[in-house]
């Protein structure tokens, strides 16, 4: 994901032995290309130089960080189209990958991510104007006044937590359950990739539930 083309495909060379740069090329390196380059308006973006403008031991080290980064990566490269540029996305995606790195409390972070990421794209719903409303539909983004089906809609007191995580100062979620939590960002992905047209499944977060502890 670069901030000036979008997501791009790169042709890397890792070289051998002592030469290799592994660490380089983790989910969520902050990189910096230099000398870039494509043979043909289809091929590879090539690069004379990269250097990693921040190191991420944590991200590396922690499986949970890293889980988190991986999973975020791969919303993105699902979701956003490839070579349409979008810089706050971009910048985004790097300011929350240098919270992951830092952060002592690592529960509710990537459902923060996506609802900042709903809101930075424009297509956040409306707050809904009766408390007889029960549910919100994740393909149209409407409010209803009956559940409709689980997969395509978000019972009442779970859309109030996609709509508080919208905001910049999202106060986290007391008492929820890790199922709760299961339903809110699955229901955020699906929504996200319902308002885009690009629905496909994304692999990751089942390893993200299988590594993480129940932090709040």
């Amino acid at each position: 994901m670069s901030r000036s083309h979008g997501i791009i495909a790169l042709w890397v060379n890792e070289g051998r032995g002592k030469s290799r740069r592994i660490a380089m090329w983790h989910a969520g390196a902050v990189l910096e290309l230099s000398g870039m380059n494509r043979k043909g308006s289809e091929g590879l973006v090539r690069f004379r130089e990269v250097r990693r403008t921040v190191v991420l031991d944590g991200v590396i080290r922690d499986p949970r960080r890293s889980a988190i980064v991986f999973f975020i990566c791969e919303v993105i490269e699902k979701t956003i189209p490839e070579e349409t540029p979008h810089p706050e996305v971009h910048d985004l995606m790097a300011q929350f990958i240098l919270e992951i790195e830092s952060s002592s409390s690592l529960g509710w972070i990537h459902a923060a991510f996506l609802g900042r990421l709903i809101r930075t794209l424009g297509i956040a719903p409306v707050s809904p104007d009766s408390q007889s409303l029960k549910s919100l539909d994740l393909q149209s983004g409407d409010w209803n006044f009956e559940m409709g089906l689980e997969k395509e809609s978000l019972e009442r007191n779970i859309a109030e937590g996609f709509m508080a995580f919208l905001e910049r100062d999202a106060t986290i979620p007391e008492m929820w359950s890790v199922a709760d939590r299961k339903r809110l960002i699955l229901g955020q992905v699906r929504y996200l990739q319902h308002q885009l047209g690009t629905m496909r499944e994304i692999k990751s977060y089942a390893v993200l539930e299988a590594v993480f502890d129940n932090e709040r």
